[in-house]
């Protein structure tokens, strides 16, 4: 059995209506210009921001599933409240697509690097139950700003999005 970590932020990840979440070149917040790739912002502000979007659950899937949120800031002090929110949706012409609501939100409180741009992880263990081969997972990914434990003043710079899990 191994684990396996696949990204699930796609082209039909969409921010929400706030204007604090968005997509922008690295360059912008990155010192060296190097690295030009597209990364999400997450702007510090006292409301919950975030992003949503969708993937299906591998046909290896077995068990132990974890979101990985792989992230940095520029600040180098406070935390950040990550909020993972989503349901899963499964078997054939028997569940609605179109759902209020949510199955499970997990959260996890992370702090700003010891020095600007440093790579962090934070972790989010799912009820593996909640999911099966082939379900459609809708998902919002939110900084919870209104959450006190969030107290990083900058902007929170989201690299990848990762699901994890174990194999057959």
């Amino acid at each position: 059995m191994a684990t396996i970590r696949i990204p699930i932020l796609g082209v039909e990840t969409v921010p929400d209506t706030s204007g604090n979440v968005f997509q922008e070149p690295y360059t912008v917040k990155g010192t060296n210009d190097v690295w030009g790739r597209l990364v999400w912002i997450f702007n510090d502000t006292a409301t919950r921001i975030g992003l949503r979007g969708g993937f299906a659950v591998p046909k290896n899937y077995v068990g132990t599933a974890n979101i990985i949120v792989v992230w940095t800031a520029t600040a180098t002090t406070g935390d950040v409240v990550w909020d993972f929110d989503y349901r899963a949706v499964g078997v054939n012409d028997t569940e609605r697509l179109d759902q209020a609501g949510t199955q499970e939100a997990v959260t996890v409180t992370d702090t700003a690097p010891t020095a600007a741009h440093n790579r962090l992880e934070a972790s989010m263990t799912l009820t593996a139950a909640n999911l099966a081969v082939d379900d459609e997972v809708e998902f919002e990914l939110f900084r919870d700003g209104v959450a006190a434990g969030d107290t990083m003043a900058a902007a929170a710079i989201l690299f990848a999005l990762m699901f994890e899990y174990s194999d057959a």
